[in-house]
């Protein structure tokens, strides 16, 4: 007798753009719930998918069939159930269940004296949806979350349980999980094919990630313009001397006469004994006075109405957020200033695509006058700034920051108001352009990657490696969906 699952229930996105009406809605808290649901759903030639908090955009985390929601496998584990080798360090190692959300996690780290080396903006994710999507903070010598990754314990077909390392991974033999046999992998194909595998693998009970000690980080916003920020990009500088560097792009001219502005963000650690005041405890006063005072569905309401009804305003609205976002200082732990905070509640979708350090910059030159023309021939407008940050590559197969471990990858983000008119329609522009430039889509955004001429072994070098592994270890396709099957990732 297998575990019951919740009938006809709704599953949605973060936005309510993707919606799924599974066949069977699961919610364990256990791994021996997670094997009984899979063995289940194979006995009745089902498939299954495993789901986070639904901050993806693209139909990543659709089914038809089982459910796996993982909210309810969100315990810290204790490194006592790692039988790790001698010269492992244990100080610097954090195992957790698949399900905590990431500002849960930097609570739990924080209690310990502990914290991310990075992260990205917001903190609402489960940390496996995370990482199984290659997210990312920003900084040219920090690679995305999966690098962070030192093992993972991953339920596959038939519920056998595989605890996956690199080649020269940290334990001397497998996790002891009650009665359950775990299967250890060590080996660098396995390892660098599961940590980024969007659920594709099985679903993945636990991760032990890399840690580091408490630390402070500064975060000053300055403005500029795109001609001048551009240089200093050709240059270099800005990129080697910042621990993390992002750049907000207002799309559009104002009147002919301001050139693209910018926000330059710019972050880097500083000593614990900083002095610091009130006010370098809170981002920009107008930013915070905004958050406390206007609630989250009267903002969406707000610039949903003018953005359809008077288009033409875009240009100024976004300027005016971005004026909103400049400060001088904001000192605080690292969790707390990497979190972008109140903007992550505005209702939004968008695409984010990821280029190799030599094209990015003219990514951006062709995207500008592209949006001019889809606002001046048919009255559409991208109704936020656009950001870049910088990525250390990874070497994980289907990461988008996959390349070579000395180089970095600019992220460019293309955020949309949810409910504003031909926002889908111009993220499919942006992305059918922006492949001339060698551009590779975020798993967990929304794209295309399947539908056009564009195929899987020519946007990741070890595509053909990672189906590979694939195969060896679900050669019935039980993780199988719609998205997997456009994206010709088949068993």
């Amino acid at each position: 007798m297998g575990p019951s699952p919740k009938i006809k229930q709704i599953w949605k996105n973060c936005v309510n753009l993707q919606v799924a009406h599974p066949l069977g809605y699961f919610r364990p808290k256990t791994i021996h719930e997670v094997i009984d649901t899979i063995i289940t759903a194979e006995s009745k030639n089902y498939k299954v998918k495993a789901v986070g908090s639904g901050h993806s955009f693209s139909d990543v985390a659709l089914t038809r069939d089982y459910l796996i929601d993982t909210h309810g496998l969100n315990k810290i584990l204790p490194l006592s159930r790692l039988l790790l080798k001698e010269t492992t360090e244990r100080a610097a190692l954090f195992f957790t269940e698949c399900g905590i959300l990431i500002h849960e996690l930097n609570a739990a780290l924080d209690a310990e004296n502990k914290a991310l080396p990075n992260m990205g903006a917001f903190t609402g994710q489960t940390i496996i949806g995370a990482i199984s999507t290659s997210t990312h903070g920003s900084g040219v010598t920090l690679g995305p979350l999966a690098s962070l990754v030192e093992a993972i314990i991953l339920v596959g077909e038939k519920g056998e349980v595989f605890h996956i390392e690199r080649t020269d991974g940290i334990s001397a033999a497998p996790i002891a999980i009650n009665d359950i046999p775990v299967n250890l992998i060590q080996d660098d194909e396995y390892f660098l094919s599961s940590v980024i595998s969007i659920g594709c693998l099985g679903v993945v009970y636990a991760v032990v990630l890399k840690v580091c000690d408490n630390y402070l980080l500064e975060e000053k916003r300055t403005f500029s313009t795109w001609n001048e920020v551009r240089l200093k990009l050709e240059q270099g500088d800005i990129l080697r001397d910042n621990r993390h560097l992002e750049v907000l792009i207002n799309p559009y001219e104002l009147n002919g006469k301001e050139k693209h502005s910018c926000l330059i963000t710019r972050r880097n650690i500083c000593s614990p004994d900083t002095p610091t005041n009130w006010f370098r405890l809170h981002r920009a006063w107008l930013y915070t006075v905004i958050g406390w005072l206007v609630p989250d569905f009267l903002m969406n309401a707000v610039l949903r109405f003018f953005f359809n009804t008077f288009p033409k305003l875009t240009p100024k609205i976004i300027q005016a957020s971005l004026k909103t976002l400049r400060d001088g200082c904001y000192i605080g732990k690292s969790f707390k200033v990497l979190d972008l905070g109140k903007a992550n509640n505005i209702s939004a979708y968008s695409t984010e695509i990821a280029f190799p350090s030599d094209k990015y910059i003219s990514a951006v030159d062709a995207l500008l006058p592209l949006f001019e023309k889809i606002a001046r021939d048919g009255g559409q407008y991208i109704t936020s700034p656009f950001s870049l940050r910088f990525v250390k590559t990874s070497d994980h197969y289907l990461s988008m920051q996959y390349g070579e471990e000395e180089d970095y990858v600019c992220m460019i983000e293309f955020p949309v108001l949810n409910g504003t008119v031909g926002g889908m329609e111009i993220l499919a522009r942006i992305e059918a352009e922006m492949y001339k430039f060698g551009g590779i889509p975020h798993w967990g955004q929304y794209n295309h990657v399947g539908i056009g001429d564009e195929t899987l072994n020519t946007l990741y070098p070890k595509f053909s490696a990672w189906m590979s592994v694939y195969r060896k270890l679900c050669p019935n396709g039980t993780f199988q969906n719609d998205f997997t099957e456009r994206c010709r990732i088949i068993a």
